[in-house]
């Protein structure tokens, strides 16, 4: 939004600078009366991301098969599906939305089953997040990561700086070698191990044990192939 003389440079990240309204026109009088000044010194560019993110999530079983287009050879195809794969914690946010999008604008249920995994949490059982810097990247855990390149995502995130403080003095005392190289086997072993509980807490500590785990199976097979006389079939 431009206003001669009170915005002449909008920041797009300044909610002062946003007005709602059902069409132009009303937005044009809610920010006249917002600025107080006449609607014709108001200009007003629309937000280009304008669907909400569970909305546009909601509407993903359809929009992705090419609705509202229901010739086409994906929605024919794909739509509805049979099975959902998800965390409870989304149950309402994400499922529940694609249920009642779908039966609104198609008449027919996205899916018949939801699997629910699951949640994967830190070591402590906090959910992940990115404002909390507790986040663990699966890619750091396959193939290494040195404490000084996790302290350096921090900094480059958006946490507060009290935040990044603790986070820097928790993954110093937690990974003050970094995390060590672990590989996808090792990753995969641990996160069924934790299938049995209602939340995967997952601890780097233990991936690791898993690491030493696999190999030691590893080692076994070749000790075992070397010694089988020629021509065995087990």
């Amino acid at each position: 939004m431009t206003i001669p003389g009170v915005i002449d440079h909008p920041d797009k990240n300044n909610s002062d600078h946003f007005v709602v309204g059902r069409n132009e026109a009303e937005a044009r009088t809610n920010a006249a009366k917002k600025f107080n000044v006449p609607e014709d010194q108001i200009s007003l560019n629309q937000d280009e991301d304008v669907l909400d993110t569970w909305f546009s999530s909601g509407i993903f079983p359809l929009s992705t098969m090419g609705w509202p287009n229901e010739e086409h050879d994906d929605y024919k195809a794909f739509f509805p599906g049979h099975l959902l794969e998800t965390g409870h914690d989304i149950l309402f946010f994400w499922v529940a939305r694609m249920v009642m999008m779908s039966l609104e604008l198609t008449d027919k249920l996205p899916f018949k089953t939801v699997f629910l995994h699951p949640m994967v949490k830190d070591e402590n059982g906090a959910k992940m997040s990115k404002s909390k810097g507790n986040v663990i990247d699966p890619l750091e855990v396959l193939d290494s990561c040195d404490l000084e390149t996790l302290h350096k995502k921090l900094y480059e995130s958006n946490l507060p700086q009290g935040e990044i403080a603790k986070a820097v003095q928790d993954k110093t005392v937690k990974f003050p070698d970094g995390i060590p190289e672990c590989g996808t086997d090792a990753l995969r072993f641990t996160l069924m191990s934790y299938m049995i509980q209602s939340s995967i807490n997952l601890d780097v500590a233990r991936v690791v044990g898993y690491r030493e785990f696999c190999n030691k199976l590893w080692n076994i097979v070749k000790f075992a192939l070397k010694n089988f006389p020629e021509g065995f079939q087990p």
